[in-house]
């Protein structure tokens, strides 16, 4: 880790040099920056790399040497020659360094001692040691650390090397830009100031290049590494795999472990009598300063020693809380030493579902007092951070700034108490999640075979699921005069048991309802429409009271719902106002029975039947068989058209022409008696035919029916059957029906002339 984070310093050191921009003395150069032949080193980066190192330290003595000298270019420095050749000094440092690190590195590839060591422990037949295989976890844990912080340092250097193409790029337009300043240039002072800014331009460039090099080189190293890294992880991966099942713990390494404890705990408890003895005398030193205080009046130092005692008491309790929190865990640690021992040697499933649950018990336990730990801690950092900054502010005098470094010291003990904590509290975490694991479905011991152990192990994570308590309510009620608080727990078993029960007593209330409606409608005589209407609104009702059962009966109070319908209000307010619009239009349309099923209607250039009226939307069925869903807002913001509101009858007209010089009396009779004739033409009011018009062509006549609407009853075939009787008699009766007629008169007085013209082509 060590080595990736100085690559990474070298990298990005010569970036961060900030350039000057001023002016530069006149140097004289006789030839470009420092250049070597790339054909003459190209089969060898090394000596290329020291060629252009020493051509870069060369240049940069000989502009030492000429460094203040006068110059005649203006608005230029000689720092910024000298910082580039400073920097590319650096660049060519750290690319040969990279070249020798990388070479020692394919040479020593996964040449590991230590791990190469702990495999070959692990060659032998099982079982294996279990502090044995608990080593292994913790090369392979840092192993795969050491990998992340490997890839997170590959992206870092892909970054870089997507900013450094794009640097380079700018520096080869910058060279190219001086150049064909310095081919334009007249004149010796303006060729000599732009000779020395390709000079610049062309350092720059070759500077972005060597960190362009450096940055993939560092590429090329960190893939190596990862590379190995990953083979060596997925070979202690397989191993672990393969000896985690055969893990024995022996009565003597369990011994050592708890002997180790208990030697940490005896020296936890010696340090615990230490903080007290310590804490005692600044207890009575305190005691007394306030007597002197009390008689004496209080001094700026007296105030300042009070001051550092109250601190330091205030962490000799921390220190005390500490301490006790390391001996619980010191004894919880020794506890699951003597669980862990009894899970790998016991074959029975129960025993070890035991050890499951207490392990589990001991982990959650630990997670909810190392988020207090965490918390203090960052607490802790923040005092000490805030006193850094109240010393670093420069107001105060030499003997104030002795007191706070004094409270300084003392907060920073504090933290570093914390930090024991912590780290104890995260290495028995790592242990119980590493033998949960064990013990769990991933070792030998939870198998398929052992189906025992499954089936506890199951059971107990389904009752755990049921009684996970999903939030608490609090209840208010009023007894004898005193508001009693009760505090109700949310759980999934509560919730699902709920929700089970509703469904019931929806299902229920469903067929209770329609049972309902059907006797509304049979035994008496309610309209359908009504009747469905008050279906919908009983049930809306029934399950209301189903909720409020169901929620007592769950013992659920509806204070746990108040925020829910809170929000169900905004969403209503602002997300459901149409929803809302259209029932209560529909609940308006069903109750004023202004449209109602079986009614033709004529809406929005639709004609057809209305086939069903519900809260939302009503369904039409035009004439063509298409049915249309219909807001009900739009009955009552529209003009509706109801054929069948009040009175089924509606009057429908054919037009019929005869020629000009028929009989009008004759062909009217003969219009009416098919008319007549027709059954579902009423006969009250009766058929009449009326003598409309005297059109271009033809003398127009026009019946006048009505006819019944229903649901056999199309009104178009009723006129298309009339078409064709009046047609069909109108053609025995001799009476023709005309079609347009033109008359052409030719004047004849004067004779018409003739002309031939020759066809076309001749």
């Amino acid at each position: 880790m060590i080595a990736v984070r100085r690559c990474l310093l070298a990298l990005l050191l010569p970036l961060l040099t900030p350039l000057a921009h001023g002016e530069i003395p006149l140097l004289k150069p006789k030839a470009d920056p420092p250049r070597i032949s790339a054909a003459a080193t190209a089969s060898d980066p090394r000596a290329r790399a020291e060629a252009q190192l020493a051509e870069a330290r060369r240049q940069q003595e000989a502009g030492q040497i000429e460094d203040g000298r006068a110059t005649s270019a203006p608005g230029l420095s000689a720092t910024d020659r000298q910082r580039l050749l400073g920097r590319l000094v650096v660049a060519y440092s750290e690319y040969l360094k990279q070249i020798e690190e990388l070479e020692n590195q394919k040479k020593s590839q996964n040449d590991d001692k230590r791990v190469q060591g702990l495999l070959a422990t692990f060659a032998s037949a099982p079982p294996y040691s279990a502090l044995q295989v608990d080593t292994l976890r913790d090369s392979y844990d840092t192993g795969k650390e050491r990998l992340q912080n490997l890839l997170s340092t590959e992206r870092a250097l892909q970054t870089l090397k997507v900013g450094r193409i794009d640097a380079q790029r700018r520096a080869a337009e910058a060279v190219r830009l001086a150049e064909d300043r310095l081919a334009r240039a007249r004149g010796r002072d303006e060729i000599e100031k732009e000779r020395l800014n390709r000079e610049l331009a062309l350092l720059r460039k070759q500077l972005a290049e060597a960190e362009l090099a450096n940055i993939g080189l560092g590429a090329e190293r960190m893939a190596l590494e990862i590379k190995g890294r990953q083979a060596l992880n997925g070979e202690m991966e397989s191993l672990l795999a393969r000896v985690l099942p055969e893990q024995r713990l022996s009565k003597e390494e369990l011994e050592q472990q708890q002997s180790a404890l208990r030697k940490e705990l005896n020296k936890v408890a010696a340090d615990i009598d230490s903080t007290v003895a310590a804490n005692t005398r600044r207890v009575k030193e305190r005691e007394r300063l306030a007597k002197i205080v009390a008689k004496t009046g209080s001094s700026a130092a007296d105030a300042a020693r009070l001051q550092l005692l109250d601190e330091r008491l205030e962490s000799d309790r921390v220190e005390l809380l500490t301490l006790t929190w390391m001996q619980t865990l010191l004894q919880t640690a020794s506890d699951a030493w003597a669980q862990r021992y009894v899970g790998l040697h016991s074959d029975d499933a129960a025993s070890r579902q035991s050890v499951l649950a207490w392990l589990t018990r001991m982990r959650e336990d630990l997670n909810s007092r190392k988020q207090i730990v965490d918390q203090l801690l960052q607490t802790a950092h923040v005092a000490v951070r805030e006193q850094e900054l109240r010393l670093a502010s420069g107001t105060l005098d030499s003997t104030a700034t002795a007191q706070q470094t004094a409270i300084l010291d003392v907060l920073k003990e504090r933290v570093r108490a914390f930090q024991r904590v912590e780290r104890g509290s995260s290495r028995l975490q790592r242990q119980l999640e590493r033998w949960l694991g064990d013990f769990g479905f991933q070792g030998k011991g939870a198998g398929s075979t052992d189906w025992q152990l499954v089936l506890v192990q199951l059971t107990q994570t389904l009752k755990g699921i049921w009684n996970f308590e999903m939030f608490a309510v609090e209840d208010s009620t009023l007894i004898d005069g005193k508001t009693v608080t009760v505090t109700y727990g949310v759980t999934v078993g509560k919730s699902i048991g709920a929700l089970f029960l509703f469904l019931i007593g929806y299902w229920l209330f469903a067929r209770l309802s329609r049972r309902m409606q059907g006797l509304l409608v049979s035994r008496f005589g309610v309209n359908q429409q009504v009747a469905s209407v008050i279906r919908r609104w009983s049930m809306i009702a029934l399950a209301v009271v189903l909720i409020i059962f169901v929620l007592n009966l769950a013992r659920i109070p509806l204070t746990a719902f108040a925020f829910l319908g809170g929000a169900l209000a905004i969403g209503i307010g602002f997300g459901t106002q149409t929803i809302i619009k259209n029932v209560i239009s529909g609940i308006i349309i069903l109750f004023e029975r202004k449209i109602r099923v079986g009614d033709i209607i004529a809406l929005g250039g639709m004609t057809g039947h209305v086939v069903a009226v519900d809260l939302r939307a009503s369904t039409v069925r035009g004439f063509d068989g298409v049915e249309a869903l219909v807001p009900n807002s739009s009955f009552l913001e529209n003009q509706v058209i109801n054929w069948t509101y009040s009175n089924p009858r509606i009057r429908r007209e054919v037009r019929v022409g005869i020629a000009y010089g028929s009989p009008v009396r004759q062909a009217a009779e003969i219009i009416g008696g098919c008319a007549a004739d027709h059954g579902q033409v009423l006969k009250d009011p009766p058929p009449e035919v009326f003598f409309e018009d005297f059109a271009d062509s033809a003398l127009l006549m026009v019946l006048v029916f009505w006819v019944e609407l229903g649901e056999n009853l199309v009104a178009r075939r009723v006129d298309s059957d009339l078409r064709y009787a009046i047609e069909k008699r109108l053609a025995a009766a001799g009476i023709q029906i005309p079609f347009p007629q033109r008359d052409v008169h030719l004047e004849v007085s004067r004779p018409l002339p003739v002309r031939i013209e020759p066809a076309p082509g001749n």
